[in-house]
């Protein structure tokens, strides 16, 4: 009699118990679509500040700041990587506060599959927010930029939750030609990573250089965006400094993009004990916060 070798059941069951094991540990330490999404979110971050910086240096109008929705348009599409032609740009902006992202009112689709919509008042022009300090008033124009980070792939989603990151995602875009998270990506270091630059020191003097740039810059640890413009300027606003108005709180309470309650986020950034950003006779802060691409 000739006897065959086989797995018995048990054995079997074995290997299928341990294949879900490995397979459940790669799920939750891999997670390579919160990767996806942080590339996709920087890239698209890092597109929009050129391309608005490239308007201004070749606009030679006295009012570089494109008029209405549709010139906006223009510039993103003179500028940003996309196939698409002039014609798009005549399409319909979002309402000011959008619930719903319909593919007929998408403006752009880059070469890498995201879709931009743009965000303006009802009449196509740009939303406008004042700030006053010390009756000085300041006046910021801005639009924002709506972004489907992966396209048509899920979830298509602009609400996001701790476990589930929005891959829809909005960006302020400023008449001070300069672009500011909005939302989530705020406090999710999952999104974005920001780190405070410290004012260099002068080799000679030891004494705060603000205008030196150089080895001698220090940074504090990688932290989120909210954190470092918190450690950097804490509740003060400093006129034409948009990186310190606070656009969140233009949002109604039921907007997705709406960070209802960055206590909830907000950790103590780790920052180095013996620099700090002191505001002893300067009229300006004297740190700055950078966006890094890279961590």
């Amino acid at each position: 009699m000739v006897f065959k070798k086989a797995f018995t059941l048990a054995e079997t069951m074995m290997v299928f118990i341990i294949i879900g094991i490995i397979a459940s540990i790669s799920l939750h330490t891999i997670k390579p679509w919160e990767k996806a999404y942080k590339y996709s979110y920087l890239r698209m971050y890092n597109a929009l500040s050129i391309t608005i910086y490239n308007h201004m240096i070749n606009t030679v109008d006295e009012d570089a700041f494109p008029a209405d929705a549709d010139a906006f348009c223009k510039v993103l599409l003179n500028y940003m990587n996309t196939s698409d032609n002039a014609e798009v740009c005549s399409g319909a902006n979002l309402t000011p506060n959008p619930t719903t992202f319909p593919k007929d009112k998408i403006r752009l689709k880059t070469s890498n599959g995201s879709f931009i919509w743009i965000g303006a008042q009802t009449d196509k022009k740009p939303f406008i927010f004042e700030i006053t300090k010390n009756g000085t008033k300041d006046t910021v124009r801005y639009y924002i930029v709506y972004v489907d980070l992966n396209g048509n792939r899920k979830p298509n989603t602009s609400k996001w939750t701790p476990e589930q990151m929005s891959d829809i995602v909005a960006y302020i875009v400023t008449d001070k030609f300069m672009v500011v998270p909005l939302g989530y990506p705020e406090v999710d270091s999952r999104y974005l990573i920001a780190h405070i630059v410290y004012p260099s020191l002068d080799t000679e003097t030891g004494e705060d250089n603000t205008s030196y740039i150089g080895d001698e810059d220090i940074i504090s640890d990688p932290i989120t965006y909210y954190e470092a413009k918190m450690q950097a300027y804490g509740n003060n606003l400093f006129l034409g400094n948009v990186m310190t108005y606070d656009f969140n709180s233009t949002l109604p309470a039921s907007s997705d993009f709406k960070v209802q309650d960055y206590e909830s986020h907000y950790q103590t950034a780790p920052v180095f004990d013996d620099v700090s950003c002191d505001f002893t006779g300067f009229t300006e802060p004297v740190c700055n916060v950078k966006i890094y691409d890279y961590h």
